[in-house]
């Protein structure tokens, strides 16, 4: 299982983000299998939250393409949602401080226990506070080919 972070979902709905092929071609395909057809793939609501806002704030895209967008998503039949409950808001305060060092903030925190109450070992993100963090797998898919970053290896960029 992956966590795929929001603003990777962004620059997949989003054509005129820089980042669009890069992102498109790992999470989609380029006409093949990309990883949404191939991992089982974990969201919180946090998450899907800020895609919405990004895709209307900043994207400036229209309500429907957004909502029809982050509907598709939902739907695929690979994809967990974690609600954000108590017990998630317990959690999110101790990763806040575990990470605090890192520039964690609230939604980073939200999305690092979701990981841990789930055993998820791996997240795709373009985040680099997230991608500073050495305890899990990072992979930035908005490089051709994508930076991967296992467990204890630093996430260092040419």
């Amino acid at each position: 299982m992956i966590v795929v972070d929001s603003m990777i979902w962004v620059y997949n709905c989003d054509v005129l983000a820089p980042e669009y092929k890069s992102v498109h071609s790992w999470l989609e395909g380029d006409g093949g299998e990309g990883i949404i057809d191939s991992e089982e793939i974990l969201v919180n609501t946090i998450i899907v939250m800020e895609v919405v806002h990004n895709l209307r704030r900043r994207a400036r895209l229209p309500p429907q393409l957004v909502y029809d967008y982050v509907l598709k998503m939902l739907a695929l039949e690979n994809m967990t949602t974690a609600p954000f409950d108590r017990n998630q808001l317990h959690d999110s305060m101790h990763m806040f401080e575990k990470y605090y060092e890192y520039g964690i903030g609230g939604r980073d925190a939200t999305i690092l226990a979701a990981m841990l109450r789930r055993k998820v070992g791996t997240i795709a993100t373009h985040d680099k506070n997230i991608l500073s963090i050495t305890d899990f797998c990072r992979i930035d898919p908005t490089h051709r080919p994508p930076k991967i970053f296992d467990v204890g290896q630093l996430a260092v960029y040419d």
